[in-house]
């Protein structure tokens, strides 16, 4: 049994959303993913298979004790049971609106409730799983290792057979690690390192010249695949710079949206894992991380000199990547970290493709929230299309200033420049041109 001399404060990430929570409220801090499964499932051993992968996923059971100013971790939660839904007489849109009304109940981080699950009958051997946790508990690769889990079991439970993947870590090595980086020389260097690069003419600014009324909160999203002939040369151009498809779109969509701001000098958020080398890689918890990156290309740039550059500014941040965009904020010189944003815009890449095929079923994805947006972001996504991994684009977008077909009509804008580019690579940047302007 846990005393207050055992209790563990909160991560550095969880008490950065258990701090919005408590600002915000707690719908922007909602993540959610939606799973349509066509085929013959044993629905038994598929439940089977979600509650084995829970018992595991220890960052999933606890809630926050608050302690003469302090916040700590409880572990004594216990797993919530499943909800179940008859959802076989909507249609495609009618399941999205349902999924867009199932994210919004709060949750209350006070009696650990931070995830929920219901299982939905769409149909002849046609089935949902919506998935939906508190940003203090998954992030996005997180996601990915739970549902992964979820096959892993269900395919063992029914043939039979080991499991593919070693159990998920314990918490507590997670825990263990953040504890010795904050203790070590590293973690007053890295600090300086953004004080270095982003302090006082450098700290990032805003985008918006407006005051938005919620100014951290959900919004909404138009996704579509890249259509393959695009992807088909970003896959050649890639190749030759021994870089992955997904940073030619990345490296593209900055572009585009410094062309929109008019600011050169335009700030981007870049999720980065923090993972690789310890024990989260195999953990469900939340540990990405966002932090800024200035693109500072020019017009004279063409597409390969711009797409070396942003792998450049990875390069040039990555060893760095441990400080926490939470605490840096009150680290830069020459920033209010309360009246502006650490970064604008956050282009973010999920590289993690589930299995299109599983013991005879079809599995597809859909993410319904990915948590707080501030203004415009964009996600680009590897998925699985008839066994062929494809490039998809997500535009998010505040829904104070966009709705899902201005989205849309933003996304088709950065698709022109993006082929424009890639047809006549050797234009400069300040050749090309948007079509539809973001607001102000």
């Amino acid at each position: 049994m846990q005393t207050m001399d055992s209790l563990a404060p909160l991560t550095r990430a969880q008490h950065s959303m258990w701090k919005g929570h408590h600002y915000h409220g707690s719908y922007p801090f909602h993540t959610a993913e939606w799973l349509v499964i066509d085929g013959p499932l044993n629905r038994e051993l598929f439940h089977q298979a979600i509650e084995l992968t829970l018992k595991e996923a220890k960052a999933l059971h606890w809630r926050a004790l608050e302690k003469d100013g302090k916040v700590y971790r409880v572990d004594d939660v216990a797993l919530r049971a499943p909800q179940f839904v008859d959802l076989s007489h909507l249609d495609a849109q009618g399941i999205l609106d349902w999924a867009d009304q199932a994210v919004e109940p709060p949750f209350d981080l006070s009696v650990g409730h931070l995830y929920d699950y219901i299982f939905a009958n769409l149909g002849e051997q046609k089935y949902g799983l919506f998935f939906r946790a508190h940003h203090v508990a998954l992030d996005g690769y997180a996601y990915g290792l739970m549902i992964n889990r979820f096959l892993d079991y269900y395919q063992s439970l029914k043939n039979g057979t080991a499991l593919q993947n070693k159990a998920f870590d314990h918490f507590e090595k997670f825990l263990a690690d953040e504890h010795r980086y904050l203790e070590s020389a590293k973690a007053e260097k890295d600090l300086k390192f953004w004080r270095d690069n982003f302090s006082n003419e450098l700290a990032p600014k805003k985008r918006l010249k407006r005051k938005l009324k919620q100014p951290f909160y959900q919004g909404p999203r138009y996704e579509d695949v890249i259509d393959w002939d695009t992807q088909q040369k970003m896959n050649t151009l890639a190749a030759e710079l021994k870089l992955p498809s997904a940073m030619v779109v990345m490296a593209v969509m900055m572009s585009y949206l410094v062309k929109q701001s008019g600011d050169a000098q335009q700030c981007f958020g870049v999720p980065f894992m923090s993972r690789l080398g310890t024990a989260a890689m195999r953990t469900p918890c939340l540990v990405m991380n966002i932090l800024p990156l200035r693109l500072a290309a020019t017009d004279q740039d063409n597409l390969t000199e711009t797409v070396r550059l942003l792998a450049q500014r990875f390069n040039e941040i990555r060893p760095h990547q441990n400080s926490y965009f939470e605490q840096m904020r009150f680290e830069l010189e020459g920033f209010d970290p309360y009246e502006n944003i650490l970064f604008g815009p956050i282009v973010n890449w999920i590289p993690y493709p589930l299995p299109e095929q599983f013991e005879g079923c079809h599995l597809s994805k859909t993410s319904i929230s990915a948590g707080p947006i501030e203004d415009f972001d964009i996600a680009i996504t590897n998925k699985f299309v008839n066994g062929i991994e494809r490039l998809y684009l997500a535009v998010d977008g505040h829904k104070e200033l966009y709705n899902v077909e201005s989205l849309g009509e933003y996304w088709h804008d950065f698709m022109h420049m993006l082929r424009t580019w890639l047809d006549q690579p050797k234009l400069k940047a300040g050749q090309l041109n948007i079509q539809k302007k973001l607001p102000d």
